[in-house]
C-alpha cells in the first residue's frame, strides 16, 4: 500500500515525534508498504530510499498560518502524490489515521493556568495561534475521513473522547519504545565512575529530573518541596529553559542551591540516569513522558504525577510513588523520599519493566492498526 507520513518537521537526527516517525517507517517499509514523507520542515530530501517531499507552508510566514497550512494541505497534498492512506503526526485534517502524541490543544490551555502568570494567561487566551491550533484540532479529529486514532497514552485517549467525542472503536493506545541498547544499567563500580566525572559525592543520593518546559514537567513543584527533603539529597537538573534564571533564583531563596545542579541540556543523558539513583518528573502535562521509560531502562525508579501517561505503565509496586497533586510540596517530598530509601531494593525491578516497550512492539503494533483500517 502506497502511505503517505505526515509531519510538521522531519529531521532523522531529531527526537520525540521523529523518533516515533522514524520507528514507523522502519517498520512499515519492511513490511513491504511504499511511503512518502510529506513534511512542512525537512532537513534532507531523502532518507532511506524514501522521498521526503516539502509541503508550501514554510512560505507562509508566522508559525499560526505554517500550523494553519500544515493542518489544511498536508492530507491533500499526500493523497494528490497518490497515497492510498495518510497516517499523520501532527494534526493534519483529513488524515486517515493520527498518531497523537498529545491530547487536545484546549486541555493544554487549561493547564497552563497553573504555571503561567495573569499575563501569560492573558496572552495565551488572546493568542491567534492557539486559536488555530484549537480549530485546527477541531478539524482534525472531527473530519469524515479519520478513521482510527493511536493514542501515545490512556490519558491523551481519554482527553480526546472527552474533547471530540471519539468512540472506542477509533481509538487505540499504543505506547511509544524505548532503546534498550542505548538506556542501559550500570554496576556500583560504572556509577562511582560516572559520579566522580560530574564531580558528585559518591555516597549522596541522587535524584534526576531530565526535560525542557520546567514549568510545564513541575520543576517548580519539585523545587518548592525540596527544603522538606533531607539535606544530602542532590538533584541534578538535565534540560533547557529560557526561564532558567527564574527556577536558579528561586532554589536560591529557598535556600536550597547548594544541593543543585545545573548541568543544561546533554547529550549524554544515558550515562547521567546511570549515575543517578532516581527519576522524578512530577509534570503538571504531560502525555506521555519517554524519559521515564530511559529511566527504568537504565535501572532506576521513578517517581511521576498522575499527570504523566508513563504512569500507566509503572510496575503495580511502584503506584505509590505517583503523585497526585505535585502542588503539594508536603506529599512529593515524602513520596519523594520513599522512593529514594527504597531505591536499591526497587532498581532490580526497573529493567524489566521497561523491556517489554520495544520499537518492534510499538511498529508491530501501528502496523496491526493500519491494516485493520485499510481492510475496512
Amino acid at each position: 500500500m502506497r502511505i503517505g507520513l505526515l509531519a510538521r518537521r522531519f529531521d532523522p537526527a531529531g527526537g520525540g515525534t521523529e523518533r516515533d516517525l522514524i520507528a514507523a517507517a522502519e517498520f512499515l517499509a519492511a513490511s513491504g508498504h511504499q511511503l512518502h514523507i510529506y513534511a512542512a520542515r525537512r532537513t534532507i530530501a531523502r532518507w532511506r530510499g524514501i522521498e521526503v517531499s516539502r509541503l508550501p507552508v514554510a512560505a507562509l510566514g508566522s508559525r499560526t498560518l505554517q500550523v494553519l497550512g500544515f493542518g489544511l494541505l498536508a492530507a491533500r497534498a499526500a493523497r494528490a502524490g497518490g497515497a492510498e492512506l495518510t497516517l499523520s503526526f501532527g494534526r493534519a485534517i483529513g488524515a486517515d489515521v493520527i498518531r497523537c502524541e498529545g491530547g487536545a490543544h484546549r486541555s493544554y490551555l487549561q493547564a497552563a493556568r497553573q504555571w503561567d502568570s495573569p499575563a501569560q494567561s492573558l496572552a495565551r487566551a488572546f493568542s491567534s495561534y492557539h486559536r488555530v491550533q484549537c480549530l485546527v484540532d477541531a478539524g482534525a479529529f472531527h473530519s469524515s475521513r479519520l478513521r482510527a486514532v493511536a493514542a501515545i497514552s490512556r490519558l491523551v485517549a481519554e482527553d480526546l473522547r472527552r474533547h471530540f467525542g471519539l468512540d472506542s472503536a477509533r481509538l487505540t493506545t499504543i505506547y511509544n519504545g524505548v532503546d534498550l541498547e542505548r538506556f542501559r544499567s550500570a554496576d556500583s563500580q560504572r556509577r562511582r565512575q560516572l559520579r566522580a566525572a560530574l564531580q558528585l559525592d559518591p555516597d549522596a543520593p541522587v535524584a534526576i529530573f531530565v526535560g525542557s518546559g520546567f514549568a510545564r514537567k513541575g520543576l517548580g513543584c519539585l523545587l518548592e518541596a525540596w527544603p522538606r527533603m533531607d539535606s544530602r539529597v542532590l538533584l541534578m537538573v538535565v534540560g533547557e529553559d529560557r526561564h532558567r534564571g527564574y527556577f536558579q533564583a528561586r532554589a536560591q531563596a529557598l535556600g536550597i542551591a547548594s544541593r543543585m545542579r545545573w548541568l543544561g541540556p546533554r547529550q549524554d543523558v544515558p550515562a547521567l540516569l546511570a549515575a543517578a539513583d532516581v527519576l522524578v518528573l512530577p509534570s503538571l502535562f504531560e502525555a506521555f513522558g519517554n524519559v521515564a521509560l530511559e529511566a527504568m531502562a537504565a535501572g532506576l525508579p521513578v517517581l511521576l504525577s498522575a499527570q504523566c501517561g508513563a504512569a500507566e505503565v509503572l510496575p503495580a509496586a511502584w503506584q505509590a510513588f505517583v503523585v497526585p497533586d505535585p502542588k503539594q510540596p508536603e506529599d512529593l517530598a515524602c513520596r519523594l523520599s520513599a522512593l529514594l530509601a527504597a531505591a536499591s531494593e526497587l532498581r532490580a525491578g526497573a529493567r524489566p519493566a521497561a523491556e517489554p516497550f520495544t520499537w518492534h512492539r510499538y511498529g508491530e503494533q501501528l502496523l496491526a492498526l493500519i491494516d485493520k483500517v485499510a481492510k475496512s
